[in-house]
């Protein structure tokens, strides 16, 4: 196992730190709950500290949308990794 070049560091220090973000500043949904079925509507990004609110009444409330954020955690991760490879020594 060969070590990380500088470059790499870089990448991978980047990465955990977008990751951070978009883990303390989620996707979040509103639910709405109509009679039948429920309805979600995204409503954006907001901290824990101070979620969004809901703009649809007193009959919704809202979650974190975790589908999205995982995929964002994905995407992320799979981006640096191209990168770091891209960057790699030989």
């Amino acid at each position: 196992m060969r070590r990380l070049n500088n470059i790499q560091k870089i990448i991978l220090w980047i990465g955990i730190l977008f990751i951070i973000a978009m883990t303390f500043y989620p996707p979040w949904t509103a639910v709405t709950n109509p009679p039948e079925y429920d309805v979600t509507h995204a409503i954006g990004y907001g901290s824990f500290i101070s979620p969004p609110e809901s703009h649809f009444g007193y009959e919704s409330y809202i979650i974190i949308n975790y589908g999205r954020l995982f995929l964002q955690w994905v995407g992320m991760s799979s981006l640096a990794g191209i990168f770091m490879w891209l960057f790699r020594t030989k």
